[in-house]
């Protein structure tokens, strides 16, 4: 992977006097997880861990333009949504797990306000904050082209628009599954430390009956994946306070335009008290979300909650809660409890031990 980064520089002529380690950023994060889940579909509880790395590399190649890849260790069948080695993957517990490599893109900046992406790299959309994976899972890295605007203003506003094209299934013999997605967002101080966050996203999923074409499309939970995606996505979220007091409350509205079944809309509200990413912080947290079986593209949809996505066909409504401590800046604790109002009604609950590298 970094041969292929300096090679890149080697070709655009990077001044001979810079060094190659003052252009690298090098990164890494991995995870261990404690899971139980109750009351599965099947009636059965189960019991496992799991375990997740990631090591990546950005190259400044010039004074606009960034390589940046990174590996990640990958799921029996290599599922976008979930990037965990359980413990015992294989025919038995001392095979080596899957490696692949989930982020390879340039990004150019050929304005101060304006950056160009392409390649496999992180969803360009902003999601909203405490749980933002309902509609588009963190894990999964589409493949194709993103632009983000940040116009400059005389006002302490941020605002930024946001383009999307990705390719869903690459195909030979069909017109391939892809979306192409708006978005636009913004950040509104109000006085003292309270402030404001929204985004509103249309995203229009074409072709997607050339999915019963793909191997293991990923179906989580939609009636039917050939019916019609369009979905707006549109949240809202503030922040009072500050340290330890600080309070973010968000709410979050969804609804598939391009549905005919009646099952399309979707919403979550949500809130976290206390600050994260620094040692010494904390933070607790809570999710209520009720989605319609077709409100999300499940495919790219959540894939935390004990059953996926949007269920079994039917939707679902569930909780996610729970409560974080940094014991340094890179090293946290978490422990949170998911459910699903679905058949059995399962719920699970997780220890998760995070850190990163940089």
């Amino acid at each position: 992977m970094l041969t292929v980064l300096v090679a890149g520089a080697l070709v655009l002529g990077n001044d001979p006097q810079d060094s190659i380690w003052d252009r690298l950023d090098v990164y890494a994060n991995g995870r261990l997880r404690w899971e139980s889940t109750f009351d599965q579909l099947n009636g059965e509880d189960r019991q496992r861990g799991r375990m997740r790395f990631r090591v990546g590399a950005a190259y400044r190649l010039d004074e606009s333009l960034t390589a940046e890849a990174r590996l990640s260790t990958a799921s029996d069948g290599r599922d976008a949504n979930n990037p965990h080695w359980d413990f015992g993957d294989g025919p038995d517990g001392f095979s080596g797990g899957d490696i692949v490599l989930d982020r390879f893109y340039l990004s150019w900046l050929p304005y101060d306000t304006l950056e160009l992406r392409g390649g496999k790299m992180p969803h360009a959309f902003q999601g909203p904050p405490v749980f933002g994976e309902l509609v588009w899972d963190d894990d999964v890295q589409p493949a194709g082209a993103s632009a983000v605007w940040t116009p400059k203003m005389d006002s302490s506003w941020k605002l930024d628009v946001r383009l999307a094209e990705y390719v869903a299934v690459e195909s030979s013999s069909d017109t391939e599954p892809a979306m192409f997605g708006i978005q636009g967002h913004a950040k509104l101080p109000l006085s003292g430390t309270a402030s404001l966050e929204l985004a509103s996203a249309y995203m229009d999923w074409s072709h997607t009956e050339n999915f019963a074409n793909a191997p293991s499309p990923g179906n989580q939970g939609n009636t039917s994946l050939a019916g019609g995606f369009g979905i707006w996505d549109s949240w809202i979220a503030t922040n009072v306070g500050e340290g330890r007091a600080k309070t973010t409350v968000f709410g979050q509205y969804l609804d598939n335009l391009d549905d005919d079944t009646g099952e399309d809309q979707g919403l979550a509200l949500g809130a976290r008290v206390g600050t994260l990413g620094k040692r010494g912080d904390w933070n607790v947290f809570g999710t209520y979300y009720d989605l319609d079986a077709n409100a999300v593209f499940s495919p790219v949809a959540q894939d935390d909650t004990p059953i996926a996505g949007t269920g079994t066909g039917k939707g679902m409504s569930g909780l996610i809660a729970g409560a974080q401590y940094f014991l340094r800046d890179n090293l946290s604790f978490r422990l949170w409890a998911l459910t699903s109002d679905a058949d059995e009604d399962p719920f699970r609950i997780r220890f998760d031990i995070d850190f990163s590298v940089k």
